[in-house]
């Protein structure tokens, strides 16, 4: 059984590698079914090819909670199912109830813990306790969850983010969008990421204008949606503004969400990632794939996917200067940004596959299962006992 608190969007980094793990899951040796604490409007008419149901609960933190949440686990020991892996942090915390039932848990961990409070770090390591394994997406994720919630390192699983390449999903041969704004030669430095302070794209502003004066055909183009943050504000107007004070509002285009954003990282001449937090890229690795150069800061998994001046460059988190100095080596140098660009290809081609995800998770459960198994008694000649 795969729990999930919630289900959003497929394109999201957690959702579309949840999506391609149970499309591809081999059946003739797991079974999968998928259970949602609450509904979202993709759920409703999402497609995931197995059996999911909705559980109906938004706060643990209740007594008619808690029995809903016993009554589940008490069905899926009825039912047989003997294992659970758990996304996002709400699901993870119920993990006590699963094994009370004799089932046992993986839990997955995608993310440097970015949300982590001192409370809820507490429960976590206490929780941990009836984990089974967890599966981080990259070492620096590994690394987090050992040091803040005292995992050990034998207990959690690395298994990196794989994908279907874009020749098999049809997309490899998607042309070019038209952008507004953006027409003939220009040079075009992109990025695609929701429009949230984590995502530092104030630190691309403050980069592009620094180049601008040098390329005054150059566009800044940023694909993403908007995420109000806590108190409300609109992060596309504060990036809108700071855009405009420092003189390139006319060059930079706010796509908005899109679909689809390999057709408008085509475009891209650079591509750029400058989060302060990473676990593991999606956007990195559709860059990849469509062979463009890219630039990204070094925090999380990212040093995990871009190894410095081989498939793309690394650059210190919030360092502007640094950032406009690599773009305008890769913008000047178009027989570097073409080797990097091919290096980057080969890369996601070769070690980050669909097949290879989903295989290291069946084995990541095969494991987890084996070590479940009570051993057996053999007698010897002797009378006396072994363990098989």
């Amino acid at each position: 059984m795969y729990l999930m608190d919630y289900y959003l969007d497929p394109r999201g980094g957690t959702e579309g590698q949840f999506l391609q793990l149970i499309q591809f899951l081999d059946r003739s040796r797991y079974e999968p079914a998928i259970t949602f604490l609450y509904g979202t409007n993709y759920i409703e008419h999402g497609e995931f090819g197995c059996p999911v149901r909705v559980i109906g609960i938004r706060k643990l933190a209740s007594i008619r909670s808690i029995l809903r949440v016993l009554r589940y686990a008490l069905s899926l020991r009825l039912q047989n199912y003997r294992l659970v892996h758990c996304y996002f942090n709400d699901s993870s915390l119920l993990a006590p109830l699963f094994r009370a039932f004799g089932i046992r848990v993986v839990v997955a961990r995608r993310d440097m813990g970015f949300w982590h409070t001192p409370l809820n770090l507490v429960i976590l390591r206490l929780v941990a306790v009836s984990v089974d394994r967890y599966v981080a997406n990259s070492q620096a994720v590994r690394r987090i969850v050992y040091q803040r919630e005292r995992v050990p390192y034998n207990k959690i699983s690395v298994i990196h983010n794989g994908y279907v390449s874009r020749a098999r999903n049809g997309s490899e041969a998607a042309d070019a969008m038209e952008l507004p704004g953006v027409s003939g030669p220009a040079p075009v430095v992109g990025l695609v990421a929701n429009l949230r302070p984590i995502k530092r794209i104030d630190t691309l502003i403050e980069a592009f204008s620094l180049i601008a004066i040098r390329y005054p055909l150059s566009r800044l183009v940023i694909v993403g949606g908007e995420d109000l943050v806590p108190n409300g504000a609109s992060v596309l107007k504060a990036l809108e503004g700071l855009s405009s004070r420092l003189g390139v509002r006319d060059r930079v285009v706010f796509a908005g969400r899109v679909k689809d954003p390999v057709p408008y990282i085509k475009h891209f001449t650079v591509a750029v990632l400058c989060s302060a937090s990473e676990g593991f890229s999606n956007s990195i690795i559709e860059y990849m794939q469509a062979g463009r150069p890219i630039v990204c800061t070094n925090t999380g998994g990212n040093a995990e996917l871009v190894q410095d001046g081989y498939n793309g460059f690394l650059v210190p988190v919030g360092d502007a200067e640094a950032l406009a100095d690599r773009l305008l080596c890769l913008l000047s140098d178009s027989a570097l940004a073409s080797r990097l660009g091919k290096n980057a290809r080969e890369t996601v081609l070769s070690l980050y596959t669909h097949t290879r995800m989903v295989t290291e998770h069946m084995s990541c459960y095969d494991e987890v299962l084996a070590a479940s198994r009570p051993a057996l008694s053999c007698k010897r000649a002797s009378g006396s006992t072994r363990r098989c």
